[in-house]
């Protein structure tokens, strides 16, 4: 018994070395960053240059949830997040049903569709901004969707969508393939159709990949920032809430506001994926 528990440890000893690399990184990086940034949100600093910070409470989070440009930040933000998860997960798995199995011409267009995913943001957002310029606005006769108000956030959420599908797809068809053949036989013997196999089966075993790929793209909408500062800087329909903390800190020289704005939005990130994780996970079924 002593030695399975001393087995045990030094396993577990093992895989904390393996992972102790990347937490040095995130902790290094992001973590204290952040902590060290939370004083900050209760002062009116005013840029990283200058060195006064006078305390003021609560007051800068009191300006947010009465700002306006903050709370429709807030809302271009939760806006084009919505139509990011539901499109780039629907189609992500539609070409994962679609290309499951293994040949020549579904390897090539596994690639072709992932590509996209190795593109830099920023050089995406640029590329489609031709797209709707040059091809879709004479094609149709119509505006691009990016000169546009009401058009904006669906037509970034459409660059969004176009880049990382194929990532959800890869996602998608690695949970498919872990899928046992047998659930598929023995309900081809009780005479079930595609459809029936497809919502009894496969969506059911496939939760878990439900799970990363929704809660990724959630973290990845949520932090909105490279698509409208490429495409659509000086529009106030495509301002999302990281630009508004980037404008206050780099541009307005309200640091303190800024900061305070950077802890909301997340807060609201951490418990957004936290909620989709929880309830994702409670659905999951085990193999």
């Amino acid at each position: 018994m002593v030695k399975l528990i001393s087995y045990k440890y030094r396993i577990h000893c093992e895989n904390m070395l393996f992972l102790l690399p990347v937490l040095i990184f995130f902790v290094g990086i992001v973590l204290l960053p952040f902590i060290q940034g939370i004083p900050y949100s209760f002062t009116d600093w005013k840029s990283i240059i200058n060195k006064e910070k006078n305390f003021v409470g609560f007051r800068n989070y009191f300006i947010l949830i009465t700002n306006v440009y903050f709370l429709q930040s807030l809302a271009h933000t939760f806006h084009f997040t919505i139509l990011y998860i539901f499109f780039a997960n629907v189609l992500g798995l539609a070409m994962a049903l679609m290309l499951n199995r293994s040949s020549r011409f579904n390897n090539v267009a596994r690639t072709i569709t992932f590509m996209p995913f190795t593109v830099a943001l920023t050089s995406a957002a640029i590329v489609w901004s031709y797209v709707y310029t040059d091809i879709y606005s004479p094609l149709f006769n119509v505006s691009s969707p990016l000169g546009l108000s009401s058009q904006v956030i669906p037509g970034m959420a459409v660059i969004a969508v176009w880049r990382d599908m194929g990532y959800c797809m890869l996602i998608y068809i690695a949970a498919l393939q872990s899928i046992p053949s047998d659930y598929y036989e023995a309900a081809k013997v009780e005479g079930a159709n595609y459809f029936q196999r497809l919502w009894h089966i496969t969506l059911p075993m496939i939760v878990p990949a439900f799970t990363s790929n929704i809660t990724l793209i959630t973290a990845w909408g949520l932090r909105l920032f490279d698509y409208p500062m490429a495409v659509a800087k000086n529009m106030d329909a495509a301002q999302s809430t990281a630009m508004y903390v980037y404008d206050n800190i780099f541009g307005f020289n309200k640091a303190g506001l800024g900061q305070a704005a950077a802890i909301i939005i997340t807060i609201i990130l951490v418990l957004c994926t936290n909620v989709i994780t929880n309830v994702l996970r409670n659905r999951e079924v085990e193999v």
